[in-house]
């Protein structure tokens, strides 16, 4: 469990206080490096919570999944304060700046010599702005309250980035990987392919239900997909593709004809008539 009560929180990310920096927007440093995966040289450029930046505290574009993100970061210092519709309604007020690419012009032009102003001409957001879907993420180290998710409903740009979302998705670059338990899916009826590479090693290839992939565990902390050489290309290409051949049902069963499918390690791997039972797996690669 995460510290992320005030001072604790601090104590995550010491490396980037800085008595030239807002304690906020180390803590958005740290959340783009650690569950963005940045770079970390690439995080400190993202953020710009500078005086004169016009309540942006951060942009990142990712071109695969065209999509312009920009941030805002907060920091209680009291215990069980909540996020509330006024902070997020003042939060719209910051993205309606990139509504177009004549409102992110105005907003270069006139940001002066603020950070902001700069990293929206070096991201070249007037022309990206009409190929990239606009979101907002507001980080905090509290929760949202009743009246914040009533406007989140009417506004689906935003995200709110809470405790309970940075404590459940966390995944630490020191902690262990975890087992994951026994996994057993059914294949009755089903021909499978079994290769032998060596008394070691072995490959099962069957189709399998995706409603019983889904239950497999460490899909909320992202453990699952710790070795997927494909985790960090978030939706790229390949990826839209698979999503648009899971949605429709008419191309299900040549699901396998158009994708090489879905590779999970295990430590062990029985098989029997009925059932293919996985422990200790890991997904390696979705294509």
């Amino acid at each position: 469990m995460l510290k992320l009560d005030y001072p604790d929180i601090l104590q995550n990310f010491p490396e980037y206080l800085d008595p030239k920096r807002s304690e906020s927007a180390s803590f958005l440093i740290w959340y783009l490096e650690k569950y963005y995966r940045l770079d970390p040289v690439y995080a400190v450029n993202a953020v710009c919570d500078q005086r004169g930046d016009k309540g942006v505290d951060g942009i990142f574009v990712n071109d695969n999944e065209k999509t312009i993100t920009i941030f805002q970061g907060y920091i209680s210092q009291k215990s069980g304060r909540t996020i509330g519709d006024k902070t997020l309604r003042e939060f719209q007020g910051t993205l309606a700046q990139f509504a177009n690419p004549e409102a992110v012009q105005h907003l270069i032009q006139s940001a002066g010599t603020a950070r902001v102003g700069k990293l929206a001409s070096e991201l070249n957001l007037v022309t990206k702005i009409s190929t990239h879907e606009l979101r907002g993420e507001f980080l905090a180290n509290a929760e949202i309250d009743g009246n914040g998710e009533g406007f989140l409903k009417s506004c689906p740009s935003i995200t709110v980035i809470g405790q309970t979302v940075l404590n459940s998705t966390y995944q630490s670059d020191t902690r262990d990987i975890p087992v994951h338990p026994l996994k057993e899916f059914d294949i009755a009826g089903i021909l499978v392919s079994e290769y032998i590479a060596d008394a070691d090693a072995k490959a099962i290839i069957a189709p399998i239900k995706a409603s019983e992939l889904v239950q497999l565990d460490g899909i909320a902390d992202q453990s699952l997909f710790v070795y997927n050489v494909r985790g960090p290309l978030g939706k790229t290409g390949v990826n839209k593709d698979i999503v648009l051949s899971v949605n429709n049902p008419a191309t299900h069963k040549r699901f396998p004809l158009f994708h090489n499918g879905i590779t999970v390690i295990a430590r062990k791997v029985d098989l029997t008539q009925d059932r293919i039972g996985a422990q200790d797996y890991f997904v390696e690669r979705v294509s």
